[in-house]
């Protein structure tokens, strides 16, 4: 027959085993939700870069520069991970990438400006295994209204 003192010892030692899994779990859902989170933030930034691009076309007044539209992005994007990186690029015909722009693209009315935000998002739960986060990127492409 077990007495009383016995069992609340049991309890103990299955509690300590259960402790960690739970918290590592925790940690887990509230980095997952972090990563969903980061991933809306990057989508907006690369929109409302995109966007700025758009209405400070050639023909508004006052063009926008690409150094511009970054730093509208990055505003944008600046909480929702580390090394946050935005990339501008106008085009017509062929879809451009990085930081390039098409051949003869301009700011004209009817060129089409493509946003790219990339980030890191660093990750609690995996960061105590030695694994960093990961990254993230999101783009937005408009056509120039102005």
């Amino acid at each position: 027959m077990m007495c009383k003192r016995d069992e609340q010892g049991q309890t103990l030692v299955e509690f300590a085993f259960v402790l960690p899994i739970f918290l590592l779990l925790m940690i887990s859902i509230f980095d997952l939700g972090h990563v969903v989170w980061s991933n809306d933030a990057l989508s907006n930034a690369a929109r409302e870069g995109a966007r700025y691009a758009i209405v400070h076309g050639v023909n508004s007044g006052a063009p926008a520069t690409k150094q511009q539209v970054k730093d509208v992005a990055i505003g944008w994007a600046a909480s929702a991970g580390t090394n946050v990186s935005v990339t501008v690029c106008y085009w017509s015909v062929s879809q451009c990438s990085g930081d390039v722009d098409e051949a003869n693209a301009t700011q004209d009315r009817g060129m089409k400006v493509t946003v790219t935000v990339t980030a890191n998002v660093p990750l609690a739960a995996p960061s105590l295994f030695g694994f960093s986060g990961f990254n993230l990127s999101s783009t937005s492409t408009m056509l120039v209204n102005f």
